[in-house]
Order: C-alpha cells, then structure tokens, then sequence
C-alpha cells in the first residue's frame, strides 16, 4: 500500500504499511518511518475463543469470587426500610432467587468463603490463596465435593497449593487453624491428587529453614551452618525416611550450638511443630552419624 509522503533517507515516496506491528517502511531503502501507527480500523472476531483473546475490557478473573456476575433481590439494610407487607414480599422474592441458583454455586460461595478465612489466618500470599481457589473450583467442577466434607477439601486444596507455590505450611499448622482432624485431610490431600492429577515434589528441609529463622528472629550465618548441616545429611543418605520438618529444626538447633546463640528446644519446637523428645532423639542420630564432637554443639548457659 502506497501513502503520499517523503521518506527521509532516500527521499522516495513508495511505502508499505505493516498493520500487524503498526510501521510504515519504505520500498526502496527499508527505512521504518513510522513504527506507532494507530489502527483506527474495526478488531476482526471469528469466534468466542478469539474475542476473549482480543477482549481488553473488564477485571481480570479472579478463582477466589465465587460468582463474578450473580443477581442479588435487594440488600437487607434497603429492604428493612419498606413497609411490613413489602418486607414479607421481599424476603419471599430474594429466597426463591436462592433456590434458583444452581448446587454448584452455592457450593463455591460456602467453600471459597470459608477458604479466604483460613488464608487470611495463615497469612498466605495471594498467589497461593489464587492457586487453592482454582483447585477447590476444579474439584467442585468434578464432583469431588458430593458426599464430603467441604471443609477437609478447602484444607486439602490450601495445602496443595502451598506446597506447589514452594511455601509450605505443615500439616499441623493447617489443621489448628481449620479445627479439622490430621488423618482427614492427609486422606483428602491424596484423593485430590490422584483425581485432579496434580504431581507435586517432596518437601525438603530447605522450604521450612527460612521461615524457622525468620520466626526465631536468628542470624544469617546460623540459616547458613544449618543449610550446610542439611547438606552432609543429605550426602551421607540419612535424610531417607525422616520428616522435612523434624531435619530443619534439628540442623537449625545444631547451628545455633554451634555458633553459641541461646535458643531454647521448646523455641524451636513450638516454631516447628515436632516435640522436644524428637528434636533431642534427632539431634543425638545426626551428631552420631556426622561425626560431629560435643565439645563444639554445647548448650549456652545464662549468665546471671
């Protein structure tokens, strides 16, 4: 396509317009005149696929709203202001408006709801919060809810989620704060995987090491001995069989013997989950199997 105009190198008046990527360039020497070009021409849209590629209006989708577009009959401090009668009518109204929404619905509005609330409490980031609403909305979807508890499933999903986003929460941890049994939701945990076909890695001490130093409020250089500690377990093998957790606090404590920083087994378990008779028991297996001298992880007495 041709356009009246000079091009300023050759001085040529033949060009080419690229819409694609909105440049003019010139036949004779290639120079790109102009390469912001508006086009002020209509989108082409095939089908539905290519309108909501090429749609640039309105929020993005967000998995934790249940409903992103939902009819509701009046709000309740509205209604309370219109006559007995009109009330009565109201209420009626607004309840048959309910019984029209589809199970699916209902479900998603009790389950994301009650999955917020449980994120809010862990203080989860929003990327992991996304993550477990888009799970719990596939098994929803997939009919994994009927005939189970809600609860156990929004459990399960944030603890998938956490563990896929690299910011894993214990087990523990999402149980105390859901008020849910441990064996429930390990059992729920293992059917969402295996239905949804989610593959996720082992957790390893590593995941956990940063935030027990960050909650112990410890130094750089202990979070560092104890990734080294972590190091030798692995290479010797003798991380096979154990909990991630139990080895992250067990190295944790090593180091700070190590580098003389008074810090309590009760600290560190009440950080980690496990019990002190664990971390003792661990503690004692690693320094045997490392090789590692008592004289050098001593406890720090308190100086009066």
């Amino acid at each position: 396509m041709e356009e009246k105009r000079i091009c300023p190198e050759c001085g040529d008046n033949h060009f080419f317009i690229n819409r694609d990527k909105g440049e003019i360039i010139c036949k004779n020497c290639s120079c790109v005149v102009e390469d912001s070009m508006v086009d002020f021409g209509r989108e082409r849209i095939l089908d539905d696929e290519d309108f909501e590629k090429k749609s640039r209006t309105g929020a993005p989708f967000d998995p934790r709203v249940a409903n992103n577009l939902i009819t509701e009959v009046g709000a309740p401090q509205d209604i309370r202001k219109l006559p007995k009668s009109t009330q009565m009518l109201m209420n009626r109204i607004r309840k048959k408006n309910k019984w029209t929404s589809s199970s699916l619905e209902q479900n998603l509005s009790a389950g994301l709801t009650h999955l917020q609330m449980i994120c809010d409490h862990l203080k989860m980031p929003n990327i992991v919060s996304k993550e477990a609403a888009r799970i719990f909305r596939l098994s929803a979807e997939k009919g994994l809810t009927r005939a189970r508890s809600r609860e156990n499933i929004v459990a399960a999903c944030i603890y998938i989620a956490s563990k896929l986003n690299t910011m894993p929460k214990t087990l523990n941890e999402i149980c105390a704060t859901a008020r849910l049994d441990k064996k429930s939701i390990a059992k729920t945990y293992k059917l969402l995987l295996r239905n949804l076909e989610i593959k996720i890695m082992p957790s390893n001490p590593y995941d956990f090491l940063g935030r027990f130093t960050s909650e112990l409020k410890l130094d750089a250089k202990i979070q560092t001995d104890a990734a080294k500690i972590i190091k030798q377990i692995e290479k010797i093998g003798a991380n096979s069989g154990k909990n991630p957790t139990s080895l992250a606090a067990t190295s944790l404590y090593l180091a700070t013997l190590k580098n003389k920083t008074r810090v309590t087994q009760k600290q560190i378990s009440d950080v980690s989950g496990i019990t002190e008779t664990t971390l003792r028991n661990r503690c004692k297996e690693m320094m045997k199997k490392l090789g590692l001298s008592k004289k050098n992880y001593k406890k720090v007495k308190v100086t009066k």
